[in-house]
This record gives C-alpha cells, structure tokens and sequence, in this order.
C-alpha cells in the first residue's frame, strides 16, 4: 500500500469540525457491523439497535429530526466511540474520509478533501510527489512490467511537469493539460448547463458552482496541490490512456472552479476545495456525469 506523504497525518478533529460528516450524510452499516451491532449485549447494545433502519437497500444509521446520527451527542462526539471504541464503528465512519484504489502494480490509499481537516492537509503538502507507507515510513516502489498501461508512471510523469518550478504555475497547467488531457475542454455554457443537472447535498451551492464558472480565476498557491490531488484521485485508478486522459480533464476542470471559488465567491482555499469535493467528488452519479460530458465533448 502506497499513500500520499499527508495521508499518516490524518485525524478526525471530532467536535472541533464545522462539516460534521455524521450530519446530513446517509451513513451506510457495512454486514460484518451489522451482526456485531445484533449480538451486542447491554444498554448500548440496544441503543444501536434502535438506532438502526432497515429496507430493502440496506441498513443505515438513523438520523433525528435535524439529520445529525442519533449516537451524535451534544458535545459533537460519537457515543460509540466514547461508549465502546472506534472498533465498533461501522466501515464507512472508521474509513472516512480514506479511500482507495489501484494504479498500476500497486495499491494506494488517499484521503477526500470534502472533508475540511482533509482538505486542510491536502492543500498545505508540498511535497505530493513522495509516496511512503501508511505509517509514513519509506515505501518501496516497483516498477510495473508487461502491462500495456500504467497509471502509476503516467502520474509519475505528470507530476514532474507540475512540480518543475523552472516554470510558471500557468505554463506547467498548460503542458499538462497539452500533454495529458482530452484535447477539448467543456465551453462555460456546456458547464453551467451540466452543472444545472446534477444533484446537491446542499442547494445552496448550485448557484455558486454556476456563478465559478465565468467568475475571474484567481491566482491560489494552494492550485497546484489541489490540481495534484484530483489527478492522484481522478486519474491513478485509469486501466488505458483515454481514461487517464479523462480523468485529468476532469482534474484541470475542477482546479479551475476551484481558484474562481476563490477569486469570485471568495471561499478560502479549504473552503472551495471542500464544497467541489462534497459537491462533485462523492457523489458518483455527479463525477460520471462529468466524465461522460467531457468524453462526448471529445468524440
């Protein structure tokens, strides 16, 4: 397992977040934590029981009436945790806001910026080039053999455009977008009518990511990173060029409504990267639609 050198310092900042993933979030119980939860014994035993809900789709954890997790207390905390441990969590909340996937030879992990602590991490990282073990210690990396692509290298490659200060912030986007994007971008209207299209967990940010799309783009340190970050997420997991093509268009279009949060919204940098990650990142139905635009763009 390789991960990105902030991946170690992640830590749930608990009480102090001002975007608690336990509130609004459908928070989905994974089947190993289900039979826990049913043969748990004693008060809290029973608490979690009551806290379940059940359908045909699954079983989630229930929410109150104002869609904070039932085993929220006042304080912001998890009763669970407090009560029995983190290893009673259910998948989903041990893991986020972790995932995971395949580059090449080699399996990675990462951390979603929709999370503000996340985000945090992500934007102040330098150096987003290393990748070491999931404790932090070194990590030795393989070279993939016989495979007709590797997303790994390609990122590699990537990466040293966009690390090369010899140059511009502005010249190393445009020769990674020259060089490893889809040759066409969406058009703003083509955008902002996409944009119109998909699904929020918050309303509010509709006309927001509307209004990014021809606010002026500002001038962020934090792009780079940022822009290196949805590359490592969007593009790694790739199995041919189109697709790594693909996800580095979707990559630059999200850097660029990230600086014009900035620039025009007036978000700071975590900020505008949390709301695009919460936005256009966890939702799947949302990141596909993207994909699928910018590949008919491209046909």
């Amino acid at each position: 397992m390789l991960v990105p050198t902030y991946f170690p310092k992640f830590k749930c900042i608990a009480a102090r977040c001002g975007h608690s993933c336990c509130i609004g979030w459908e928070i989905g119980v994974d089947e190993d934590t289900l039979q826990t939860y049913r043969a748990l014994k004693g008060q809290m035993g029973h608490a979690i029981r009551q806290g379940l809900v059940e359908d045909d789709e699954g079983t989630t954890l229930r929410l109150d009436e104002q869609e904070r997790c039932v085993h929220l207390d006042e304080r912001g905390l998890c009763r669970i945790i407090s009560t029995l441990g983190e290893g009673y969590l259910c998948e989903i909340c041990r893991e986020h806001p972790r995932f995971y996937h395949r580059a090449g030879g080699h399996m990675e992990g990462g951390i979603g910026a929709s999370c503000e602590e996340a985000a945090r991490l992500i934007l102040a990282e330098e150096d987003y080039v290393t990748m070491v073990s999931p404790d932090g210690a070194p990590a030795e990396i393989t070279p993939q053999t016989g495979a007709e692509f590797d997303a790994f290298a390609g990122r590699t490659a990537l990466y040293a455009v966009l690390s090369d200060k010899a140059l511009s912030y502005g010249e190393r986007r445009r020769r990674v977008a020259k060089d490893y994007a889809l040759p066409r971008a969406l058009s703003n209207e083509a955008l902002r009518a996409l944009l119109g299209e998909l699904e929020y967990f918050d309303e509010a940010h509709l006309p927001l990511l509307q209004a990014a799309v021809t606010a002026p783009e500002a001038e962020v340190p934090e792009a780079e990173r940022f822009l290196a970050y949805l590359v490592y997420r969007h593009a790694s997991p790739a199995e041919n060029e189109r697709e790594f093509r693909c996800g580095v268009s979707l990559a630059l279009l999200l850097e660029a409504l990230f600086c014009r949060l900035v620039g025009g919204a007036g978000l700071s940098p975590v900020e505008a990267a949390r709301t695009l990650s919460l936005e256009l990142e966890y939702s799947e139905e949302n990141t596909e639609a993207l994909r699928f635009a910018l590949e008919m763009e491209n046909l």
